[in-house]
């Protein structure tokens, strides 16, 4: 009983500086998102025993560039591409099952193109052009959690045919489609009453969230087991750390903001 309470005041603290950072401004968000993707990058960088601080600086410069707009669009479509190449990348590795070579330009790279970038685009998603349009982001943070809290219901419930039990064990095809329906539901009376996307595109957004979630937590689970570990920290009481609460916005945030685009 205890951990479920001190479970239930440490996820409650990190969603509420988050969504509060989020309808506060522009400047309370990047340094919220500074602060946890930080600590995400340090306890990646310990999963894959990497130690470095360029991409530290890469993450503060990006956060500078999300929050003042100095960057072309050249650059920035260098970085989203990179980012779902990278992503694209690490699908076909969990799903080969091979275990990644750890060189140092592997650890820089997976370091900056997977998480420093991703980081910059959850901030952007933030932005509709120039105008700062928090329900974006925070409509993408909700739908997330809403998957993932009614996938481990589902799951814990119905679930009796395992999704990748070579990675992920408890995860079942329920759970997936019990989050997938609630983030269909969520997303369409969210969208009913604000009007966020254009042509149907909340539809696409609707279908893109479980499916990308769920490989983005495939994904953390696949470093987590090469590194041996059941939790990629401890900074968050009851759920880990910092990267295992954003490990799925970290790989949907790419996708979302070439949807942004389209809107």
């Amino acid at each position: 009983m205890k951990d479920i309470k001190i479970r239930a005041i440490s996820g409650s603290l990190y969603a509420t500086s988050l969504i509060g950072a989020i309808f506060s401004s522009p400047y309370a968000l990047t340094a919220v998102i500074f602060i946890f993707s930080g600590l995400a990058l340090w306890e990646f960088q310990r999963l894959i025993q990497f130690k470095s601080i360029i991409p530290f600086f890469a993450l503060a410069l990006s956060m500078g560039y999300a929050i003042f707009g100095f960057i072309t669009k050249q650059t920035e479509d260098l970085m989203l591409y990179t980012s779902l190449i990278l992503n694209t990348i690490l699908i076909i590795v969990l799903f080969s099952s091979k275990k990644i070579n750890y060189s140092y330009p592997i650890k820089l790279i997976l370091s900056i193109g997977y998480l420093v970038f991703s980081s910059y685009f959850i901030c952007r998603s933030a932005y509709e052009e120039l105008i700062y349009s928090p329900w974006l982001l925070a409509l993408l943070y909700l739908s997330i959690w809403a998957n993932n809290s009614f996938a481990y219901l589902f799951g814990s419930k119905f679930g009796k045919h395992k999704l990748l039990p070579s990675i992920s064990p408890k995860k079942s095809w329920e759970g997936f489609f019990g989050g997938m329906i609630a983030t269909f539901l969520f997303t369409y009376f969210i969208e009913k009453e604000l009007n966020l996307f254009e042509n149907k595109l909340w539809v696409v957004f609707a279908i893109m969230v479980p499916v990308l979630a769920t490989l983005g937590d495939f994904i953390q689970s696949y470093f987590k087991r090469i590194a041996k570990v059941k939790d990629s920290g401890s900074l968050i009481p009851g759920h880990g750390g910092f990267y295992d609460r954003m490990d799925s916005v970290i790989f949907v945030a790419p996708y979302y903001y070439l949807l942004l685009k389209f809107i």
